[in-house]
C-alpha cells in the first residue's frame, strides 16, 4: 500500500494561466510542492481521484501527467514534505485566526441593536463563512498543524459573541478536530 501519492506534470510553455490553476487545484488539495513540476500528497483513494482528474486537466492543456504512489520515502524527506505542509497549513491558520480577530474588534466597537434584522443576517453570513474556511483548511491538515487550536479559538470567540442568535452557529473546536494533531505527533 502506498504511503503518498505523487503528481509529476509538464505543460506547454507559454499562457501562465494552465500552470496557476493546477497549482490552485493542488493547494485547494493541502499538496506539498517537490518542484515546479511536481507535488506530493498523503495516499487516500479519495485524493487519487482528485489527482487523476488534474492530470486529466493538465492533458486536456496539452501537457503531460503522471499520477505516481510513492510507497515510501527517506526519513528527510518525509519531514521536509511534512514541514512544508504544516507551514502551508499554518499560514491559512494564521490567516483565519486574524480574520476571526478583525471580526471581533469591528463588531465589539459597533454593537448591534437587537431589532437591526439586516446586520444580524451578516453577521451570521460572516461566521458562517469562516466556519466553512475553517472547515476547508482542516479538510487538508495532514500533518496537524499547531494553529489551527488558535484558529479554532477564536472563531469560537467570534461565535459565543454572537451566541444565541443563530442555530446554525456551532462550536469549530470539537474534540475530533485533534485526531490529526495526534496522528502527527504519534
Amino acid at each position: 500500500m502506498p504511503a503518498w501519492i505523487a503528481l509529476a506534470w509538464r505543460l506547454p510553455s507559454g499562457s501562465s494561466t494552465p500552470r496557476v490553476t493546477t497549482w490552485r487545484n493542488l493547494q485547494r488539495l493541502g499538496a506539498a510542492r517537490l518542484t515546479p513540476g511536481a507535488a506530493v500528497l498523503p495516499y487516500r483513494e479519495d485524493l487519487q481521484e482528485q489527482l487523476d482528474w488534474i492530470a486529466q486537466e493538465v492533458e486536456n492543456l496539452g501537457g503531460d501527467a503522471w499520477v505516481l504512489p510513492v510507497t515510501s520515502l527517506s526519513e528527510s524527506e518525509e519531514r521536509l514534505i511534512c514541514e512544508r505542509m504544516l507551514a502551508d497549513r499554518d499560514e491559512e491558520y494564521r490567516a483565519l485566526e486574524q480574520d476571526a480577530l478583525a471580526f471581533l474588534s469591528r463588531r465589539s466597537s459597533h454593537p448591534i441593536r437587537t431589532d437591526d434584522h439586516a446586520s444580524r443576517v451578516q453577521v451570521d453570513k460572516e461566521l458562517l463563512a469562516l466556519q466553512r474556511r475553517f472547515r476547508k483548511v482542516v479538510a487538508r491538515d495532514y500533518a496537524g498543524a499547531p494553529s489551527r487550536v488558535t484558529a479554532a479559538a477564536a472563531i469560537d470567540r467570534c461565535l459565543v459573541f454572537r451566541q444565541g442568535i443563530s442555530p446554525k452557529l456551532s462550536s469549530v473546536t470539537d474534540p475530533g478536530d485533534q485526531k490529526a494533531h495526534e496522528l502527527h505527533h504519534a
